[in-house]
């Protein structure tokens, strides 16, 4: 089990995702897991993140907030003299990303405290349901670019409808969002 903050309530997310079955296979060069997550964003999340860029824009630096292994901002496009970096709550997914993609920077803690870099575009992907205070994560890490893509998962149906969302949810969400829900978050965010 882990400790939620008492002060705040919310889940530790450093220990989870240090902790957390899915994460630790993920980190294991060759696994199954790390197949499978390297496949979702070459094949899933890249073309759809790109999808929402106004054609022909082109990227030199992107942040990826939540970037868990790496698969993601390591394979992400920028120009070939191109900045990216990602940046995990998770001081063992950083050092398992650090050590398989040298090409790209990473940090290991809050991204509120980063150096205050602008980027071309900020990712977050399946991150919003994790945090306390969606609107304000989503508005603070769009201040670091001048497009925030964001990847969130809808469920708000029927296959969760008895999922215990919240501190004691076993991969740390925190809530669940339909189409609705989702873009009234963007509009909240501003």
């Amino acid at each position: 089990m882990i400790d939620a903050d008492p002060k705040q309530g919310s889940v530790d997310f450093a220990a989870l995702y240090d902790q957390h079955g899915e994460y630790t296979a993920r980190r294991v060069a060759g696994s199954f897991e790390q197949a499978q997550v390297l496949l979702e964003a070459t094949s899933f999340k890249i073309p759809f993140l790109l999808g929402v860029l106004p054609q022909g824009e082109v990227l030199r630096s992107v942040l990826e907030i939540g970037c868990a292994t790496g698969e993601l901002i390591s394979n992400f496009p920028v120009v070939p003299s191109g900045h990216r970096v990602g940046c995990d709550i998770s001081p063992a997914n950083v050092q398992a990303a650090t050590a398989r993609y040298p090409d790209v920077e990473f940090f290991a803690g809050d991204f509120a405290n980063m150096p205050t870099a602008q980027f071309d575009a900020v990712i977050l992907s399946d991150v919003l349901e994790h945090v306390d205070d969606d609107a304000g994560f989503l508005h603070s890490a769009a201040q670091r670019a001048r497009y925030t893509l964001v990847n969130l998962p809808l469920e708000d149906n029927w296959l969760n409808r008895n999922r215990a969302y919240g501190p004691d949810d076993a991969s740390g969400h925190l809530r669940r969002y339909s189409l609705q829900q989702g873009l009234a978050l963007f509009s909240r965010a501003g």
